[in-house]
């Protein structure tokens, strides 16, 4: 029993987008394996450390948990993509069913995420600016002793012109900054207004991380304000994203289980 047309263009559909994010997801983990094995040559051949705006990604700790980072996020796409292509390029109901509950289970999650914070929306909002307080008060270093989450801070700070969670006196408990600042600044240089590049945290006053005003800084406007801010102010566009992927994924799933199906009656 042959294919019919619906059945053969789902399964060149799937073909289709599963190679697609077969090929990215697996030229992330080539990529972040790369940099996690050997990140000296990857910096050289890509002349990453040639570019000014990047050079605080440079730092040794940060290209390693991002390498970790992108490993992950890579090989989940990259077996995905494995499974949905190989599925249906192979007419494999194994793959295909494999593939299938697995966009369930990612779809689930998504759904019950989005559910658990929309009905708990005042803990889901204090359990946020507690995570911001904690990452702020455990691992935020100066930026010559700088780590993935000092450099995810302070790119959150210069983009959304903010600085701390509530304010400048958050620096005050966060433990590796405290050790390795000099002793006259009482707050990081990303706090600043900035002029030119906010990547390259160029002051328009040198003096603001040891005199902060209204002035030359935003010492008293805090990250976790504009955040809510800036998510209240892009709902419709982050609720766009969330239906789009999620009716993406439902048309996957229903593409693969109408294939799998039909290969069965296929055998049969």
């Amino acid at each position: 029993m042959a294919l019919n047309c619906g059945t053969v263009f789902a399964k060149y559909l799937l073909c289709f987008f599963n190679f697609i994010f077969f090929a990215a997801g697996g030229t992330v983990l080539a990529l972040s394996i790369w940099l996690a094995v050997d990140n000296t040559s990857f910096l050289i051949l890509t002349r990453v450390s040639e570019n000014d705006s990047l050079q605080e990604f440079n730092q040794p700790s940060v290209m390693e948990h991002g390498a970790y980072i992108l490993i992950v996020a890579g090989g989940l796409v990259f077996c995905i993509g494995f499974l949905g292509c190989c599925g249906a390029v192979l007419e494999s109901r194994v793959l295909l069913t494999i593939y299938g509950l697995t966009i369930i289970i990612i779809f689930l999650l998504e759904v019950t995420g989005g559910a658990l914070a929309a009905v708990y929306k005042a803990e889901t909002e204090e359990e946020l600016q507690n995570f911001l307080k904690l990452t702020l008060k455990k691992y935020y270093s100066t930026q010559s002793t700088a780590n993935s989450m000092t450099v995810s801070w302070n790119a959150l700070m210069a983009e959304l012109k903010c600085c701390g969670v509530n304010n400048y006196t958050d620096f005050e408990h966060a433990t590796l900054w405290q050790t390795n600042k000099s002793d006259e600044i009482v707050m990081p240089i990303a706090c600043c207004i900035l002029q030119g590049d906010p990547k390259k945290f160029n002051p328009l006053d040198a003096s603001c991380v040891t005199n902060p005003t209204y002035e030359n800084s935003y010492y008293l406007t805090g990250c976790y304000g504009r955040l809510m801010g800036w998510v209240e102010d892009h709902t419709n566009l982050l609720m766009g994203i969330g239906i789009g992927v999620g009716a993406t994924q439902v048309l996957l799933l229903v593409f693969a289980f109408c294939l799998c199906n039909n290969l069965g009656h296929k055998i049969k």
